[in-house]
C-alpha cells in the first residue's frame, strides 16, 4: 500500500513539474526577494488543540522573537490544499514555508508547488530523498526512539519479565510514525528477551473516543493484559477511561502515551497514565526558526543543535514523563 502510495505520489509530482515549465508560473516574479522576506508561511493540519496546538501557539511566539511575520494556514488535513498554500506562498511575498506535512510522502510534490522557497518539514518525516542540504530539511523527534522509551520504561517497571501480554492502541493507519513507533516497541522487547504476546492490537486514529471503544471490544475476548502501549496520548487517555470505569487498576497495569499533552500530564499527576515521551514543542519551535534563517539565506544548518552531519535533519530528543518528575514539566 505504502508503495503504491509512493508511486502516486511521485507521478503526481512530475505532473506538476511538467505543468509549471509548459504553462510558467506567476511565482517566478523577481521582485519577489526569499532572502530578506521576513514573511513565513506555516503549514498545518489543524491547531485546535494537542501538540499541533501547542507548536502554532510556539512557531508564533519564537517567530516573533527571531523578527519574522509569521502566518498560519490550516488544511484541514487535505493535501491539495496544502498543496494549493504552498503554490500561492511566492506570489504573496514569503521567504520561507515551514510545513506539517498532511502527507510526507508527498514531500517532492510540496516542494514542487512552493516553486523555490526553502521548507522546513515538522514532525512529519519525508523520505530522505526528498531532503536536500540547504533547501529542503526536517525538525522533529525520533518516532523509533519514542517507542523504545515506551518499551524500556514498561520492561523496568514490571520488573524485566520474561513474557508480557501487550495491548497496543496504533495511530492513523497511513501515517509512517504509527509503524515506526510500533516496530521499535516490539523489537527493544525481544532484543531484551522478552517475549511479547500482543493480545490486541488496532488503529485507533489518535482517538480517545476510539480507543475507548476498542477496549470495549477487547472486553469480548476475555483476555487480560499486562500493559498498554499506545502511539500518542489521546489514545492512552482513552484505555485509561476505560480501565477506571471497569475496576482495572492504573498502578498495577501502566499505561505509556506519546506527546506530554496538558491532559496526559494531569492524567499522570492523578494516577493514571504512567508514562508519556513529551515532544518539546517550544524547542521544536525554535529549530524551525533558526533553521528556515540559515537556509533562505543560502546557509546550511550544520552548527545548529541536534542537527545531523548531513545537513538534513534537526533531531529534537523526547522527554521522559513519569509521576517522578511531572510536577517539575512546565
Amino acid at each position: 500500500m505504502i508503495r503504491y502510495k509512493k508511486f502516486f505520489s511521485l507521478l503526481t509530482a512530475l505532473c506538476l513539474t511538467a505543468g509549471l515549465t509548459c504553462c510558467g508560473s506567476a511565482d517566478n516574479d523577481s521582485t519577489t526577494d526569499v532572502t530578506s522576506s521576513k514573511k513565513i508561511l506555516v503549514t498545518i493540519s489543524d491547531s485546535k488543540n494537542g501538540t499541533r496546538g501547542d507548536f502554532e501557539k510556539a512557531i508564533r511566539k519564537e517567530g516573533k522573537a527571531a523578527g519574522y511575520d509569521i502566518t498560519v494556514q490550516q488544511t484541514a488535513g487535505v493535501l491539495d490544499t496544502q498543496i494549493k498554500q504552498l503554490r500561492n506562498a511566492k506570489q504573496h511575498k514569503f521567504g520561507g514555508v515551514i510545513c506539517w506535512a498532511d502527507d510526507p510522502d508527498a514531500a517532492k510534490q510540496l516542494e514542487i508547488a512552493a516553486n523555490g522557497l526553502p521548507i522546513v518539514f515538522v514532525n512529519s518525516l519525508p523520505d530522505e530523498d526528498a531532503l536536500t542540504q540547504g533547501s529542503y530539511v526536517y525538525v522533529g523527534s525520533d518516532d523509533q526512539k519514542a517507542g523504545q522509551d515506551q518499551a524500556s520504561y514498561v520492561y523496568d517497571k514490571l520488573g524485566k519479565p520474561d513474557k508480557l501480554n501487550l495491548l497496543m492502541m496504533k495511530g492513523k493507519k497511513d501515517d509512517d510514525s504509527t509503524g515506526r513507533r510500533t516496530d521499535a516497541v516490539r523489537n527493544y522487547l525481544t532484543d531484551h528477551g522478552c517475549q511479547v504476546n500482543i493480545v490486541f492490537s488496532d488503529f485507533a486514529d489518535d482517538s480517545t473516543d476510539t480507543a475507548y471503544s476498542l477496549m470495549q471490544r477487547f472486553r469480548t475476548t476475555g483476555q487480560s493484559f499486562d500493559a498498554a502501549i499506545c502511539n500518542d496520548d489521546a489514545m492512552a487517555l482513552g484505555v485509561i477511561r476505560y480501565m477506571q470505569e471497569n475496576g482495572l487498576s492504573t498502578d498495577k497495569i501502566p499505561v505509556c502515551g506519546i506527546d506530554g499533552s496538558k491532559d496526559a500530564l494531569a492524567s499522570i499527576k492523578s494516577g493514571g497514565m504512567s508514562f508519556t515521551d513529551m515532544q518539546q514543542t517550544t524547542k521544536t519551535a525554535r529549530a524551525c526558526i533558526d533553521a528556515i534563517g540559515r537556509i533562505k539565506s543560502g546557509g546550511t544548518i550544520n552548527g545548529l543543535s541536534g542537527a545531523s552531519e548531513d545537513g538534513k535533519y534537526i533531531w529534537i530528543p523526547y522527554q521522559k514523563v513519569t509521576a517522578d518528575n511531572v510536577d517539575k514539566i512546565r
